[in-house]
């Protein structure tokens, strides 16, 4: 079977910034690949596209632009909120969750949240950025497909896959 539309497929790589030369960012092997509904918008469009027509044990290896990616960066992704008015309404044992690196669910007035990435307490204020960690980088990917299989009903209503 080839993946497209509402296959499962199983997937083991490595992903890099750039090209094949640069710094690694994530592993997937073969101990945990990574199972993935397709045709559901559940991976980046241009990775998907990557891997339309495979099969169990096909090479893959290919390069996506910032844009293809997690998009440009956003400088007006990141805010600078007063701390008291982030921890109004946040229970006492998870306070500790605001600490610079961590990446915490914020909700808006409308009630949508959001992952936002603390990159600074300083003072009274903390800088928030809620611009995807990779977003504004080229990717690069080199794996094998190893395993493509048809999706049941269920994995396609819930969008959930069980394992291979």
């Amino acid at each position: 079977m080839n993946v497209e539309k509402n296959s499962v497929v199983s997937l083991t790589y490595t992903l890099r910034y750039d090209d094949i030369n640069g710094e690694i960012i994530e592993e997937v092997d073969k101990t945990n690949p990574m199972n993935v509904l397709i045709g559901h918008e559940l991976l980046l469009d241009k990775f998907e596209e990557n891997l339309q027509g495979l099969k169990k044990g096909d090479l893959f290896e290919f390069a996506l632009t910032e844009e293809e990616g997690y998009g440009l960066y956003d400088e007006e992704g990141v805010i600078r909120v007063p701390k008291a008015e982030l921890m109004d309404g946040v229970p006492e044992e998870e306070r500790e969750m605001l600490y610079e690196g961590n990446i915490v669910p914020i909700q808006d007035t409308e009630g949508t949240e959001y992952q936002a990435f603390i990159t600074e307490i300083k003072d009274d204020i903390i800088t928030l950025d809620f611009n995807h960690p990779l977003a504004g980088e080229n990717l690069y990917f080199k794996g094998v497909v190893v395993g493509v299989r048809e999706a049941t009903k269920e994995e396609i209503k819930t969008e959930n896959v069980t394992k291979f």
